[in-house]
């Protein structure tokens, strides 16, 4: 009954004058709350699947009430993730800090995966709110200097995601990130470092030794991190020819002479 209702009320919410637009959405937003405090978890989780929709096209309709969709310790875990697309949905200039500071508080709890979520959370608040993206990166490295891990690959993962959205920005957060190297184990994590790193080549010093690194390990690693870094380390050689030189010329071989991957090869010969 009340998903209809609200369905009404959303297809004619337009027609009517701002005054009754406002009183009738007011009234809206605290029904559509009441929902989130049902006590089955699989009842919120459809009823949180409902308000994404409804905020898609009312986007200030629960602004108000963000505090609502804060994840609570025993909430289940398909119950948190739409309660983080809700938060990201939700996040303006006037509402990021506190949503930065509750994604902040996720991302050092116990559950690896909703950790995980939390870090990609914060990355997309920067990417949707680009007045934010300071903030949302200065929470990043914070997590990033906690070493532990898997919150270091995630962060690499996403700040790869920044880097891109916003070239030359956030060069001071390089060292840093560079600096986790070691503690990244996961292939794509790997392949994201490497990418950084060749994306940077004119502006890190040790760029060389850092993807040497890589090479040394070359056969061991996979298919995703070598692609990676035949390409990083060709954009060393055009930036720094006499820094990336015997480097390419070492990796060249590796990846002609010496691989049984017919993509890698061929990528190699380009």
């Amino acid at each position: 009954m009340t998903r209809s209702a609200a369905k009404v009320i959303l297809l004619n919410i337009e027609d009517c004058d701002e005054e009754l637009m406002k009183a009738t959405l007011n009234k809206l937003a605290h029904a559509l709350v009441s929902l989130t405090s049902l006590e089955s978890a699989e009842l919120r989780y459809v009823a949180l699947r409902n308000l994404r929709l409804i905020v898609q096209k009312v986007p200030n309709l629960l602004s108000s009430t963000i505090q609502v969709f804060f994840c609570k310790y025993n909430d289940p875990y398909y119950v948190k993730m739409e309660k983080l697309e809700l938060l990201i949905s939700l996040a303006t200039p006037r509402h990021v800090e506190r949503i930065l500071g509750e994604l902040k508080e996720y991302s050092v709890q116990a559950d690896v995966a909703f950790v995980r979520a939390a870090v990609r959370a914060i990355a997309r608040c920067a990417i949707k709110l680009p007045s934010a993206a300071d903030r949302c990166v200065n929470v990043l490295l914070f997590l990033l200097q906690r070493k532990v891990s898997y919150i270091v690959q995630e962060v690499v993962l996403v700040f790869a995601d920044l880097f891109r959205l916003y070239p030359a920005q956030y060069t001071s957060a390089l060292v840093p990130v560079c600096s986790a190297m070691d503690a990244i184990e996961e292939p794509q994590a790997r392949a994201a470092i490497v990418w950084i790193v060749g994306e940077h080549a004119d502006i890190i010093d040790n760029a060389d030794e850092l993807l040497e690194f890589f090479v040394e390990t070359f056969h061991d690693e996979k298919a995703c991190v070598q692609l990676q870094l035949l390409t990083a380390v060709v954009k060393l050689f055009v930036k720094r020819p006499d820094a990336g030189k015997q480097l390419v010329t070492t990796l060249l071989t590796l990846a002609t002479a010496e691989t049984l991957s017919v993509d890698l090869r061929d990528r190699a010969y380009l």
